[in-house]
């Protein structure tokens, strides 16, 4: 499983590096054939807003998950008992799960309409539909990751187990390192 974690991490890393390196140089090449040769590339803004960004954010949420970078409020269960605060983990993960199915469900069934009528970018002919079916399948795996981290918490009994390590995620400043 953590050997799952660790690919799909390097895998989630290398591809939004990757989409934001793509999206940098064709900025750079739009504005350099704008200004140079007063020619510039025809629908660049809306590449840019329509598929470069989506996929930069939308593989940033699972990513976040996998290094436990997202935002926690730990009031609950940062005074409670280990067990207890196990509990109370488990519950937030399988609520994330169900809340994150329900996205999954909601961007397959708008992906699906889009495909239908063939959408595109506002006025231009830049074609959009398909980057909306990454919604469902980011969504799916975030509630996959859910449910590995309960998985984890319940058979190791920590409530904040790091997925990518198998220990327990550093918390504060003063322990991060980069």
């Amino acid at each position: 499983m953590f050997t799952f974690n660790r690919v799909l991490d390097r895998w989630l890393t290398v591809t939004t590096a990757a989409a934001v390196i793509v999206m940098m140089l064709h900025i750079v090449t739009h504005a350099l054939a704008r200004s140079l040769f007063d020619a510039p590339i025809c629908g660049t803004n809306e590449i840019v807003e329509y598929w470069y960004l989506p996929i930069v954010a939308l593989l940033g949420i699972p990513a976040a998950q996998l290094q436990k970078e997202h935002i926690t409020v730990t009031m609950a269960i940062e005074r409670a008992r280990p067990a207890t605060a196990a509990v109370f983990t488990i519950f937030a993960c399988i609520l994330g799960a169900l809340v994150s199915l329900a996205f999954a469900w909601f961007g397959l069934t708008r992906a699906l309409e889009y495909m239908a009528i063939g959408q595109t970018a506002d006025v231009s002919d830049v074609i959009t539909w398909p980057v909306y079916f990454l919604v469902p399948i980011v969504f799916v795996l975030l509630a996959v990751l859910y449910v590995l981290d309960a998985a984890v918490i319940a058979r190791t009994g920590q409530p904040d187990p790091d997925l990518v390590t198998d220990e327990p995620a550093e918390h504060g400043l003063e322990t991060r390192t980069y």
